[in-house]
């Protein structure tokens, strides 16, 4: 005859390192990075503080974690192996690092605010990824003094733009101001019907547009063709 349960904790755990870091993200969106707190995540999920320092030492640990999920959705395989065609495969490796950036943080954008203001140090994957960028940079012939600014510099447009893909579709249509603007209505129609026939949002065809200008004129400051 088996004993009856007793009260008090379960003998299996509930949570899962995975679940803390679901519920970090959601809590952040919700209360934003300042409220953002071991005793809030501990609420959301239901559980005592202490049950979540079984997974994580502390508030650091857990944003290094979140950190870690949006790194590991970002491509780098482009920057790990030597390109057969130079500089055209350089170009191709930020660009696909780029996409595939902005993609991530449209997948946890209330991560934006949080992880764009803490440190790197700790998170391993991170690290790794601007290793393998600096590296490639390096081949690619970029003095080592401009490689931060230059990651920097696209991390804001990109950080940015991600932020603009979650604005409503029409969020630069002048509506009934339209009359006083023609010239900009105008082009803005355009914008939009040009993205329609491409099958993609404009927001994200202005992305396309802008991260390769961007490129293109960090290349020219770098003193790259």
């Amino acid at each position: 005859m088996s004993s009856p349960r007793t009260a008090g904790r379960p003998r299996i755990s509930v949570l899962s390192a995975e679940q803390i870091i679901d519920a970090a993200f959601d809590l952040v969106r919700t209360a934003g990075p300042t409220g953002f707190t071991m005793t809030g995540l501990a609420r959301a999920l239901s559980v005592q503080p202490p049950a979540l320092y079984h997974y994580f030492t502390g508030k650091d640990e857990v944003v290094r974690a979140m950190r870690g999920r949006i790194a590991d959705m970002i491509d780098v395989s482009g920057f790990t192996t030597e390109p057969a065609d130079g500089s055209a495969a350089f170009t191709d490796a930020v660009l696909r690092w780029a996409h595939s950036y902005r993609r991530a943080f449209l997948s946890y954008p209330a991560g934006i605010a949080l992880l764009a203001t803490t440190a790197i140090d700790g998170q391993e994957r991170s690290v790794a990824n601007y290793e393998a960028m600096t590296v490639a940079f390096l081949r690619d012939g970029w003095p080592e003094s401009l490689i931060v600014d230059a990651i920097v510099v696209m991390e804001s447009y990109i950080l940015g733009s991600a932020l603009d893909a979650l604005a409503p579709e029409d969020i630069m249509s002048p509506g009934a101001s339209a009359a006083d603007a023609p010239h900009f209505a105008r082009a803005e129609a355009r914008r939009v019907r040009d993205a329609a026939e491409r099958d993609i949002r404009a927001s994200d065809h202005a992305f396309s547009v802008g991260i390769s200008a961007l490129l293109t004129g960090l290349r020219g400051t770098a003193g790259l063709s």
